[in-house]
């Protein structure tokens, strides 16, 4: 196959690419802004940073009117049924749920708060070392939730 390849005048292209095993370790985001995007030019960094800031916040708006949507639709639906007699609400009982659900997340919160102060600490560092691109980002998304 490479005589044939000779005879074309083609050579065989055996050029390879060599992975950083330390970078493997590291989540797409932090390979992203540490290595790729802080090294391009600040206009590049400003643009990338405030179009993915808008999109996100506009998806975020979108998001929020269609959960709001719903949740005030299906509070709505239901004091009507209360209303009309066709739905009967055993007040008691939702208070004991709602008393039981807010102990059992307060116990699972105060599990996870190591996690996410982590996270918060992680965050707090890629802010701190991309400052062009997180401002932009805002920015970006606070005109995306204002569209």
């Amino acid at each position: 196959m490479a005589d044939v390849a000779k005879d074309l005048g083609q050579e065989k292209d055996e050029s390879f690419e060599v992975l950083d095993i330390a970078v493997a370790g590291q989540n797409w985001l932090t390979r992203a802004l540490d290595g790729e995007l802080s090294r391009k030019s600040v206009p590049v960094q400003i643009g990338i940073g405030a179009t993915t800031g808008w999109y996100v916040g506009y998806l975020f708006q979108k998001a929020g009117k269609l959960a709001a949507t719903a949740v005030g639709g299906g509070f709505f639906i239901i004091l009507i049924g209360h209303q009309t007699g066709y739905l009967r609400i055993d007040w008691k009982r939702v208070e004991q749920d709602v008393n039981r659900t807010q102990s059992k997340l307060s116990a699972e919160a105060g599990k996870r708060l190591p996690e996410v102060s982590g996270l918060l600490t992680q965050a707090k560092d890629l802010i701190k070392k991309n400052v062009i691109i997180s401002s932009s980002f805002g920015g970006g998304f606070l005109l995306g939730i204002a569209m």
